[in-house]
């Protein structure tokens, strides 16, 4: 009797492994696939806060979170400049972005870009 009960112990645990197994494998293959990067969007360093310029100059850091997020100033670059939008990160329920520009390569606050604006056609 109780090589019976030693027996359906060891079928259990098999069966159990096996399933645990075929869910591992199911959760895998549920993962969506890994996705490009995005090319690179050319933006304006924003410096304006409800139509009136309250930052002539906006600071870049060297990781996503400011100076809230432990990181380090590397340098300013002036409103209206032409920067190159990389990466995005959260941090602190904000987005940061990396941009690239005037010879600076750093992470500013995502409120602090916009797009170039589109020049109207001629008619």
């Amino acid at each position: 009797m109780s090589k019976l009960r030693v027996g359906l112990a060891l079928g259990m645990a098999l069966a159990f492994s096996l399933s645990l197994g075929a869910a591992n494998g199911l959760a895998q293959d549920a993962q969506p696939a890994a996705k490009k990067p995005n090319p690179p969007k050319k933006m304006l360093i924003n410096g304006v806060s409800s139509g009136v310029l309250r930052l002539p100059e906006v600071t870049l850091w060297d990781c996503a979170g400011g100076q809230m997020g432990g990181c380090n100033p590397i340098g300013a670059v002036k409103h209206g400049t032409s920067v190159l939008r990389h990466e995005k990160e959260k941090s602190r329920g904000m987005n940061w972005y990396r941009v690239t520009g005037e010879g600076i390569d750093g992470w500013v606050l995502g409120d602090m870009l916009q797009k170039p604006a589109v020049p109207a056609k001629k008619k």
